[in-house]
C-alpha cells in the first residue's frame, strides 16, 4: 500500500455502517468506521494500529467489497490471441505520395 493512498467506503460499506447487514467483526467494523475517503493511508494506519495490522484490515475490507482505494485499477481486459500472419506488416505498407 502507498502512504498517499486514500480509502473510501463503497456502497456496501456504507450499508454495513447504517444497518449492520453483513455482521462484520468488531475490529473490522471499527476499521470501516475510520475509513473516511479523505485520510491518506500513511495517517490512517496510525489510527488502525490498535485494531491489528492496518494493511491486513484494509485488505480484508477491500476483499469484502466494503472499501475501495483511489489506487484500485480495473482488471485488465483479455485480448484474443493475435498472430502476426493475420495482419499486414508495417513494412509491407507503401505510403502514397
Amino acid at each position: 500500500m502507498f502512504n498517499v493512498e486514500i480509502f473510501s467506503k463503497t456502497l456496501k460499506g456504507r450499508i454495513e455502517i447504517a444497518e449492520r447487514r453483513y455482521r462484520l467483526s468488531p475490529k473490522l467494523r471499527q476499521a470501516l468506521i475510520l475509513v473516511d475517503g479523505r485520510t491518506q493511508y500513511g495517517v490512517l494506519q496510525a489510527s488502525l494500529q490498535h485494531l491489528g495490522e492496518p494493511e491486513a484490515l484494509l485488505r480484508e475490507l477491500s476483499s469484502l467489497g466494503m472499501v475501495a482505494s483511489d489506487y484500485d485499477l480495473p482488471e485488465m481486459p483479455e485480448f484474443p490471441q493475435l498472430h502476426i500472419e493475420d495482419h499486414p506488416s508495417v513494412l509491407e505498407h507503401q505510403p502514397t505520395i
